[in-house]
């Protein structure tokens, strides 16, 4: 970087710091690249993040992959006008809403709000934050932050995280069409939530996939047995308007009884199993150890 542009970033940074500062919110500087120059008390408390971790981070980098896109849309087409984006921060899953508008022309504010509250109650009434209107069950970073907490609990209780998926659901859908497909995942749904108890927590991964938090020591043998049941009856033919169509699920279980584990490390170890469903590799039940 030149002297002049060194020059001019800090220019930037003081005029940031300056409007942050006087904001009554969370509030980040961010520059036209994308990378947070600054941020106040309120940002910092809010992200549950030290500004010295803040600083020079890209912006993009703070949520889930999933929204990172949407938050790299907001930065190069900002304006005077508010952009909101709700999202959840990458560290905790942590939900919140980042508003973006431009402040000059190197420069950006984005305020940051804690939806926790919101997000609280859309939990308790299944609503759009939290849960996934096709099927109505809590949706992947609801199920993810619980277990989230669950893994930082050094008193939580014994438990497997089960992942299911239905085997090259593409194909599914080219041959029946996207409508009677969800019919498929609606179903599948019911009858997984035939199959558990209370204190076990599914939910919607993606696509093609559910998750549980199952309440469970039991042994590996166990929980393989438990696994094949039920993939096979959750793989059990499903009639659609008279149709009777076919196809297979794989299913993933990762015991957690007694050991400390992450929740990166956990959702690694899924997402392969997942891939290798896609891929073909499916019909199966895999134990993985987290």
């Amino acid at each position: 970087m030149s002297k002049s542009e060194q020059s001019d970033q800090r220019k930037t940074i003081q005029e940031l710091e300056a409007a942050i500062d006087m904001a009554p919110v969370g509030a980040l500087g961010v520059g036209s690249d994308g990378l947070i120059l600054c941020s106040n008390e309120l940002a910092t408390k809010a992200a549950g993040i030290p500004s010295d971790k803040l600083d020079n981070a890209p912006l993009a980098d703070l949520v889930v992959p999933e929204d990172s896109t949407k938050i790299l849309d907001a930065v190069e087409n900002a304006s005077s006008e508010l952009t909101t984006v709700v999202t959840r921060l990458a560290a905790k899953l942590k939900p919140v809403e980042l508003a973006v508008r431009r402040a000059s022309d190197s420069g950006l504010i984005v305020s940051i709000r804690d939806m926790s509250a919101e997000f609280g109650l859309s939990a308790k009434a299944a609503g759009n934050l939290t849960h996934d209107q096709l099927t109505g069950l809590p949706d992947k970073y609801f199920v993810l932050g619980e277990l989230a907490l669950r893994l930082e609990d050094a008193k939580a209780k014994p438990m497997a995280v089960v992942s299911v998926w239905i085997d090259q659901l593409d194909k599914l859908v080219e041959t029946y069409g996207q409508t009677n497909v969800d019919k498929i995942l609606k179903e599948v749904a019911d009858r997984f939530t035939l199959k558990l108890r209370a204190p076990d927590l599914l939910g919607r991964m993606d696509d093609s996939g559910f998750m549980v938090l199952l309440s469970s020591d039991a042994p590996t043998e166990e929980l393989t047995d438990i696994g094949d049941r039920l993939r096979n009856e959750i793989a059990f033919p499903v009639n659609v308007d008279g149709t009777l169509i076919s196809f297979t699920a794989s299913v993933a279980i990762a015991p957690l009884a007694g050991k400390k584990t992450s929740l990166q490390r956990v959702i690694c170890l899924l997402d392969k199993a997942s891939e290798r469903a896609v891929s073909g590799e499916g019909a199966r039940t895999d134990i993985i150890e987290a």
